[in-house]
């Protein structure tokens, strides 16, 4: 009787000081004593299952224990994020969802959203980024940011651009982008990114807000022009393209970030272990190498800057999307 006596106001002290209790089984020392599965909310083969795949590999071998990748795409990551919000909070189920773009906007771009990012996920660290940049076809006259603003300020509704749908990164970024430099353009979404590259090359839209990686290959080509990187610093990859900062235009990043997510009462011990497990694999020069081969930057940051960046950018998003009048089909 004193044993569950004492069990009872333990947990009520945790409630009162506001800490977690530890889920039923779980067990902060012995962890991990079973496989980890990490839901991306993509197809496989992309960059974000890329990166993920290759981060694990090296901690789940550190650990001593497998981590199975879970590809769920669909609803703008929804799903996988959703799923992952739900679940046991015994560090077993975790997420890589982007902080700076999809997830603080899909607060306002689905109304009926069935989580928080804020109150119903655990932030565990950031990994890396990936750098973007304002690329335009070789048929436009301006061959500076300067130029194109200006051009695009002389032709007001007239020039357009891609992305790969109604309120995906590419469709907010040239939102945000177009109210930052006080231009007026017009959204082209597409359903397949390799069309909207074929019709950018071809001059049929003008210009698109994409990560580097996924156009650098027709800009080292000549086939199409980079203007100004959308980062707080240049890229290695267009070493001699400034930022739009650099410009005299405004402080745009419109940057991918890659972040590790757990559900909403996962034990701080846990928390801080994988997050050290994450730290440890970033150190590693195999797995920077293969980081930067995927067109990734390693990058560690803690749950407290994941926090900052949401609560950032959860209003800012809500702004710009409700400001352009962007909805989901």
């Amino acid at each position: 009787m004193k044993k569950a006596t004492a069990l009872c106001l333990a947990h009520i002290a945790m409630a009162a000081t506001g800490l977690p209790a530890l889920a039923d089984g779980v067990s902060a020392s012995d962890y991990p004593n079973k496989s980890i599965r990490v839901v991306v909310p993509f197809a496989a083969a992309g960059v974000t299952d890329i990166v993920t795949r290759i981060l694990f590999d090296q901690i789940g071998q550190r650990l001593g224990q497998p981590v199975i990748v879970d590809n769920r795409p669909g609803a703008g990551g929804n799903i996988a994020v959703d799923q992952v919000a739900k679940s046991s909070p015994d560090g077993y189920t975790l997420v890589v969802a982007d902080p700076s773009s999809s997830l603080p906007a899909n607060v306002t771009l689905f109304p009926k959203l069935t989580f928080h990012p804020v109150k119903d996920l655990v932030p565990i660290a950031i990994f890396g980024t990936t750098g973007a940049v304002v690329i335009v076809t070789n048929s436009l006259p301006a061959k500076s940011i300067q130029e194109f603003v200006s051009l695009a300020k002389s032709k007001p509704g007239e020039l357009t651009y891609g992305s790969t749908g109604n309120g995906t990164p590419g469709h907010l970024n040239g939102a945000l982008f177009s109210r930052l430099a006080g231009i007026k353009t017009v959204h082209v979404p597409y359903r397949v990114g390799g069309q909207g590259t074929t019709d950018l090359i071809a001059g049929r839209i003008s210009f698109w807000i994409a990560p580097i990686p996924t156009r650098l290959q027709q800009v080292n080509n000549g086939e199409l022009r980079a203007l100004a990187v959308a980062g707080n610093t240049r890229s290695a990859d267009l070493p001699g393209i400034p930022t739009i900062k650099e410009s005299g235009i405004g402080d745009f990043d419109a940057s991918t970030t890659y972040a590790l997510f757990a559900p909403k009462g996962t034990p701080p011990e846990i928390a801080d272990k994988l997050y050290m497990e994450i730290k440890r694999a970033l150190e590693n020069e195999d797995v920077q190498r293969r980081f930067r081969a995927a067109g990734v930057e390693p990058k560690l940051g803690g749950g407290a800057d994941v926090t900052r960046l949401l609560e950032t950018q959860i209003p800012l998003w809500a702004s710009v999307i409700t400001g352009a009048g962007i909805t989901i089909d």
